[in-house]
């Protein structure tokens, strides 16, 4: 016997991906106003860090350690590299390309850094330092499924 539309609709309000999508679209709503003067903003900024914090890798190993489709995440690097903040190059063989982080890349990050600040200051706020290292540690245990998942 099919459940009921109302048992449906009342286990779903606890969706867990409904949920996380939800907060994210807030979170970045405020991100993107606080940051709108940035050279770099949104998921653009997030991917400048990444690929500045790991050093030049291939984009196969890119998406793999953030957790990003193939993809997707080549159509966002092209987007960096038409602003020359990325250079996409050959990798060791004809199959891969690598990534790496472009001088003007490296200018761009500590031109928006202050925008930044500003974003996360704001969120941090109004979630209270205890808080957000709650969520911290949750998130990163949703992170791990990624490992759980092959």
């Amino acid at each position: 016997m099919k459940p009921s539309l109302e048992k449906c609709l009342s286990e779903t309000h606890t969706c867990v991906a409904y949920n996380l999508r939800k907060s994210s679209r807030i979170v970045s709503k405020i991100y993107e106003k606080e940051m709108r003067g940035a050279p770099i903003r949104g998921p653009q900024f997030s991917l400048t860090i990444i690929v500045a914090r790991r050093g030049p890798q291939t984009i196969t190993g890119l998406a793999r350690d953030i957790g990003a489709d193939r993809t997707t995440l080549t159509r966002n690097l092209r987007q960096l590299e038409k602003k020359g903040v990325v250079e996409i190059s050959p990798g060791r063989d004809d199959r891969t390309k690598s990534v790496s982080l472009l001088p003007a890349g490296e200018q761009a990050l500590r031109d928006s850094v202050p925008y930044w600040r500003r974003a996360q200051a704001k969120v941090l706020e109004a979630l209270g330092d205890e808080r957000w290292a709650r969520m911290l540690s949750d998130l990163s245990a949703v992170a791990a499924l990624a490992t759980n998942r092959e």
